[in-house]
């Protein structure tokens, strides 16, 4: 099938405190990506996936694809609940802070009102995330 239309796309944004370098590190070690609270129980295989629980789509698998620091690119594929995705992430200065972008494509198999389900709760990920960073890392 070809397809004749953008797929809907979802951005979600963190604006920290903490320096471009402090926030990719942060999320650049996937285990810390548990302290949003929608995934938990991170272990890495050989071939660079981390599988881990997801409260929404179950068992589930993350691998970051593109990782260059400088540029602040950290993007990775999604695969859970018989779906696959890229999550493109960027880390960018701010002044004395960051900017961190998480641009979400809909993946095929996911109706609009189904994708933005499944992103209804990022939101209180970024914001666990970002309370941590500023409480937690100096």
């Amino acid at each position: 099938m070809i397809q004749l239309e953008p797929k809907k796309t979802i951005v979600k944004i963190m604006i920290s405190h903490k320096s471009k370098d402090t926030v990719f590190n942060f999320f650049e070690d996937v285990k810390n990506l548990e302290i949003g609270g929608a995934i938990s129980n991170i272990d890495k295989d050989i071939d660079d996936w981390h599988t881990f629980k997801h409260v929404v789509a179950g068992s589930a698998r993350l691998k970051i694809v593109a990782n260059d620091n400088q540029l602040g690119i950290l993007d990775h594929l999604f695969e859970g609940g018989g779906l696959s995705w890229t999550v493109y992430v960027r880390v960018i200065d701010n002044g004395y802070g960051s900017t961190t972008t998480w641009t979400f494509l809909r993946p095929d198999g996911l109706t609009d009102a189904q994708f933005e389900e499944q992103l209804k709760g990022f939101d209180v990920e970024i914001e666990k995330w970002n309370n941590y960073l500023l409480n937690s890392i100096s």
